[in-house]
């Protein structure tokens, strides 16, 4: 009698079983093929990225030489230039 019951009980898993798989392998496979898309635009946007940064890398060294030959241009200790003073106002019209 226990074999038979324990017998019963694992069939009915198996059946169980065998019914979840095979109700979800449409399911599985949009969803494995919808990952798939993702990670390839994924990818393509990661190779983008890069490409970015190299550029952003490359005009960040441009403008710190830039940078350096300004200061090198500059005399050390010379006094800034002042700034220029705003022109007189002319004289209000009498009346």
């Amino acid at each position: 009698m226990m074999i038979a019951l324990r017998r019963a009980l694992v069939g009915s898993v198996l059946f169980l079983l065998a019914v979840t798989v095979a109700g979800c392998g449409p399911d599985m496979k949009a969803e494995n093929d919808a990952l798939k898309k993702q990670v390839g635009d994924m990818q393509k946007q990661n190779g983008d990225l890069k490409g970015q940064l190299d550029t952003l890398a490359k005009e960040n060294d441009s403008l710190k030489k830039m940078v350096a030959e300004m200061q090198a241009k500059m005399k050390p200790g010379a006094p800034a230039k002042p700034a220029a003073k705003p022109a007189a106002k002319p004289p209000a019209p009498k009346k």
